[in-house]
Order: C-alpha cells, then sequence, then structure tokens
C-alpha cells in the first residue's frame, strides 16, 4: 500500500478522483493531509477541521469483483471497519453508525466516511474511500452542530500514524478477503459476496444509531415521532410511523433530531 502525504490540500478524495480520470490505477494508494482546505463531507457538506489534530485521509481499494446495484454493502464495510478499530480505544457500547455512514459516539459525530464510487457496466472498479476522523481536537467550530474527538472522550493524545495503519489496514484485509470469497464462484460472485459479508451486515445493523427506537425526525417539511426498522438492499432507511405507516427515505430525504 502506497502513503502519500500532504502539508495541506484542497481535498484527498479530490486528489484521488483526479488521478482516476486521468486513467492513472491508483487502486491501494493512501493520500493522508494534516489540513484540508475543501474537505467534503456527504453532498455539499464540508469537513472542518484544525490543522495536525485530526486523521484526514482517502484510500482507493479495487471493488471490481462487487456489483453496482450492491455497491451499499462497501458502505456497511467501511462502517464497521471503523467501529472495530475505533472499540479498541473507546467504549464500544457507545460506538454507533449513523445511517448511512457516520461514526457516532453516544449522540456526537466522531468520523464521517465519504464514498465516490466508479461504476464500470454493471460492476464497480475503483472506489474512492475518504474518512474524517477527529482525534485530538478539542475545541470545534459553533456552526458544527455535534462534534467530539477521541480526546474529549478519553483526554489522551493520540498517534494519528498509528491510527492510519490500522484502519487501512483493517479496510484493505476485508477487501481482499471478500474479492477471494467472491471469486471461488465466478456464476455468481455477488452471492457469494453477500454470504461472506452477512456478519458485516448483522454488526451493521447492530450498531445501527437509534435502531428499533422511537425518535424525533424531519421529514418532508414536518418533525414525525418515528422508528428505524432497517434498509433496503441499495441502503434506503427505512422506518415506520406511529400510524405504522411505513417510510422509505435515500439520502437528504430525512433529517436526524438530535
Amino acid at each position: 500500500m502506497k502513503i502519500t502525504h500532504f502539508k495541506n490540500i484542497d481535498s484527498t478524495n479530490s486528489y484521488l478522483q483526479n488521478l482516476l480520470d486521468k486513467g492513472e490505477d491508483v487502486a491501494d494508494n493512501v493520500v493522508v493531509t494534516d489540513f484540508q482546505t475543501s474537505g467534503k463531507g456527504q453532498g455539499r457538506n464540508i469537513w472542518q477541521s484544525e490543522d495536525g489534530k485530526n486523521l484526514l485521509f482517502s484510500i482507493a481499494l479495487d471493488m471490481s469483483f462487487l456489483k453496482a446495484e450492491d455497491q451499499f454493502l462497501l458502505t456497511q464495510m467501511v462502517s464497521v471497519a471503523m467501529i472495530n478499530v475505533l472499540k479498541n480505544y473507546l467504549p464500544e457500547e457507545n460506538l454507533f453508525i449513523k445511517w448511512p455512514n457516520d461514526i457516532y459516539f453516544n449522540d456526537r459525530k466522531i468520523a464521517g466516511i465519504l464514498i465516490k464510487n466508479e461504476i464500470k457496466g454493471v460492476m464497480l472498479g475503483t472506489s474512492i474511500i475518504g474518512i474524517g476522523l477527529n482525534v485530538n481536537q478539542t475545541s470545534f467550530d459553533e456552526s458544527l452542530p455535534n462534534p467530539i474527538s477521541m480526546k474529549m472522550i478519553t483526554g489522551k493524545d493520540y498517534d494519528l500514524e498509528m491510527l492510519l495503519n490500522e484502519i487501512c489496514n483493517k479496510l484493505s484485509q476485508q477487501t481482499t478477503v471478500n474479492r477471494q470469497q467472491a471469486s471461488s464462484n465466478s456464476i455468481n460472485s455477488t452471492f457469494n459476496f453477500q454470504l461472506s459479508t452477512f456478519n458485516f451486515q448483522h454488526l451493521y445493523t447492530d450498531k445501527l444509531y437509534r435502531y428499533n427506537q422511537w425518535a424525533f425526525y424531519e421529514h418532508e417539511g414536518k418533525v414525525k415521532e418515528m422508528i428505524i426498522t432497517g434498509y433496503d438492499r441499495f441502503g434506503r432507511l427505512i422506518l415506520k410511523e406511529k400510524n405504522d405507516r411505513e417510510v422509505v427515505c435515500d439520502l437528504k430525504e430525512i433529517v436526524f433530531k438530535i
């Protein structure tokens, strides 16, 4: 795995995407920076971070064994990998995945994930996974609604390079396992992939923030009390209203009231 470090850059995701657009093979490349001038979150959101305090990086993975219609499995894999690393440092019972792929400590955001997938026909190509993890920062801009960092939780400072290596190794190892599992049956590789990641799907659901709990959400311009009952194959969130009406939401169609 090749790691490239920048003191500052506009966006680690954009850097890898530009190389990919030029036809370069960026799989297994990692770009990490101390500071991003245009860090991206989901949609048009901006990721804000203090210089040198947090882990800001992107990793490119070859996901050509996964059908494009099943790309939510990658979201699950990355989210669970983050939980599996962070539980070595923080109480696991307080770590959650806020749909679709924010990492929360109780009701506060500790990490964000942004995935951009290259589509080649019916399959994926290279996926670029951007991760921002709040590590040693203790003061955040007031415009951010609910941030928290590892240091704010434990009072300790953490080695950013060590965390980077742990996360990248976890993602690389799991991708290799799933690729090998998928290739074991050339007739229906996606079926095998789903079997091999069943544990990931189970863990994703188990760690899903507010799963099977009544809470308030803004949907279609109204605040409603609903309960998360699951998600579909495409990653859309499924909730139920008090009158038992089912609500299926895509990204940006629902706001968690926290």
